[in-house]
Order: C-alpha cells, then sequence, then structure tokens
C-alpha cells in the first residue's frame, strides 16, 4: 500500500525510535522529529496509520504497537541540495532518509536532494522540494535530470540540439546551460519524482 508523505515519515520515526530506543516515540516527540509545533496533525497521521493496519494504539503515552504487517517501505537517503537556478555544489551530506513505496523508488542506489531555487516551477519543482534521481550516466531528449556542470550540480530538462546537450530551466527568467563533455559536467541521474511537505 502507498503511503501519503508524510505518512511515510511518521511510520518510519515510529519504526526508528523502536528499533534504536526499544520503545515508541510519543506524540510530542513525533512532532518534534518532524519540526512542527503541535501534535494534532501527528494524532491524525496516527489515526490514518492504523486504519490502514499499520499500527496499533493502546491506551497510555507510548502506546504505538507496529503491527507484522509488512509496510514494504524503501529508506532513501536525503544526500543535500541540488540547485533549481543557477548550479550550487551539491553538498553531499546526509540530511536524513524517507521511507518511500518500493513502487516509487525501484531502484536500489536512488536518493532524494533537496531543492534550492525557482527555475523549474515551470515543471512543478520549486524551492524546497525533494527530487528522487535515479542514478544514471544519460537521458532521454526532453527528461528531466540532475546534472554537474563545471564541478557544480543542478536540476534542468535535458535538450539536444545540432549535436549539443542542454539544460532547460522551465521558468522564461532563467537562461539554458550548454552541458558540455569534460571531466567536471555530465548527467548524474534522472528526476523520478518530486516530493512537496
Amino acid at each position: 500500500m502507498s503511503l501519503p508523505p508524510r505518512q511515510a515519515q511518521v511510520l518510519s520515526l515510529i519504526r526508528s525510535s523502536i528499533e534504536d530506543k526499544g520503545y515508541p516515540p510519543s506524540l510530542r516527540e513525533l512532532a518534534a522529529g518532524l519540526k512542527v509545533s503541535g501534535t494534532r496533525a501527528i494524532e491524525k497521521h496516527v489515526q490514518a496509520l492504523e486504519r490502514k493496519g499499520f499500527l496499533r494504539r493502546r491506551g497510555g503515552a507510548r502506546s504505538i504497537e507496529l503491527l507484522g504487517r509488512p509496510s514494504g517501505g524503501r529508506r532513501v537517503p536525503i544526500l543535500g541540495r541540488v540547485a533549481a537556478g543557477v548550479p550550487i555544489l551539491a553538498e553531499e551530506h546526509r540530511e536524513g532518509e524517507l521511507t518511500l513505496d518500493p513502487s516509487l523508488a525501484r531502484w536500489d542506489d536512488c536518493y532524494l536532494l533537496r531543492v534550492k531555487g525557482d527555475s523549474m516551477t515551470g515543471a512543478a519543482i520549486l524551492d524546497g522540494d525533494l527530487v528522487l534521481v535515479r542514478p544514471q550516466k544519460d537521458a532521454r531528449d526532453g527528461e528531466i535530470v540532475v546534472a554537474m556542470l563545471d564541478g557544480e550540480a543542478t536540476v534542468k530538462r535535458l535538450k539536444r540540439e545540432s549535436g549539443r546537450a542542454w539544460l532547460w530551466p522551465e521558468n522564461p527568467s532563467f537562461s539554458r546551460m550548454e552541458l558540455k563533455d569534460d571531466e567536471s559536467s555530465g548527467i548524474l541521474g534522472k528526476v523520478a519524482g518530486v516530493f512537496r511537505f
């Protein structure tokens, strides 16, 4: 069963707490882990997960119990930021992870990058979104890719014209950039999905 991203995050935090500490988190701890101020939204996500058969609640503050039903979720690392504007260095540090349905994250080596900038707004990729990247060295004309350009990473649409590869923005305020075939440039992967919170 596919879970909405926020419910997947809640389930991942519950699972991590049980694995790391031996007991489930409280609603306040879940809210803190998701950086939200109150517990009301967390309560609704927990209720939805209970209805879907992923957990059961008993009485008490730490009343969450994971059920034997396999979530089938895959933990995908969030590795850093990628520009949707002028290229910036993709800082390869792990910000965390997001549990995704395997039908979305079908590749063992896929990862998530956080978008910075607004050059891809026409493709509904906004500042702060997470893009799911399928690592690959090439892509078809018209696909949205994460590419290294002069040693810095950016997300753009790949277009080929007259034997040259271009990285096109989806915002008329930005200019296209040529993707040269050298050591400091190249395609890192294809954008396979976008997540917004």
